[in-house]
């Protein structure tokens, strides 16, 4: 059996190697690396080549110390949509008694990658405050109400990204008021909410 040739570098041609990977190496982390990753484009061929574009800007979360990437939140984000008729039912005029007040505490588990809604029943001009805290991390929320007898039609209050959240609110009209919570992280949130007003808690 004849034995194989192996080629053996020299010293300087295995330096020359070396410094092309280096080379190499740095212009995909001066071109590419950074501007996608980082953002950073100090020669602008990120700009040029369109690694810029991949980059997305993190916002921290101070709670949880971690950070994930949002996307920007825009007053089109807010409510149903010109789109959708305002129901008259938006104009009924507010009951003469209100619901008793209540208080109450709820846990809401928010799976992985997933979305749900948490709300509670309320007449026109009822009112609610409300405090809400994740375990860990950040949700996305609306929080918002529907027309009852029109969940078609909803009218956003807040819009945000938070891991707490504490406010009060007048219901502009009667149906369902509440929170659409987003979990973008890999692992379950659980929300405890504490509310306290008038309202019903949906079954």
């Amino acid at each position: 059996m004849a034995e194989l040739a192996h080629k053996i570098l020299d010293k300087k041609s295995i330096i020359n190697q070396v410094a092309i990977a280096l080379l190499v190496g740095g212009i995909i982390l001066i071109s590419a690396v950074l501007p996608a990753e980082y953002g950073i484009d100090p020669l602008g061929i990120g700009k040029l080549t369109g690694f810029s574009k991949l980059y997305v800007k993190d916002v921290k979360t101070a709670a949880s110390g971690s950070s994930q990437p949002h996307k920007t939140l825009l007053l089109e984000n807010v409510g149903s949509g010109p789109e959708v008729p305002v129901p008259s039912a938006v104009n009924d005029p507010a009951p003469a008694t209100q619901l008793e007040q209540r208080a109450d505490d709820i846990s809401v588990l928010v799976p992985a990658g997933k979305g749900l809604e948490y709300k509670v029943n309320m007449l026109k001009y009822g009112t609610l405050r409300y405090e809400w805290i994740t375990d860990s991390g950040e949700l996305y929320f609306d929080f918002h109400g529907e027309v009852k007898g029109n969940s078609n039609y909803f009218d956003s209050y807040t819009i945000a990204y938070s891991n707490n959240m504490v406010g009060s609110l007048v219901a502009p009209f009667e149906g369902p008021h509440g929170w659409y919570f987003k979990n973008n992280s890999v692992q379950d949130i659980t929300v405890k909410l504490r509310l306290k007003g008038q309202y019903l808690l949906k079954q």
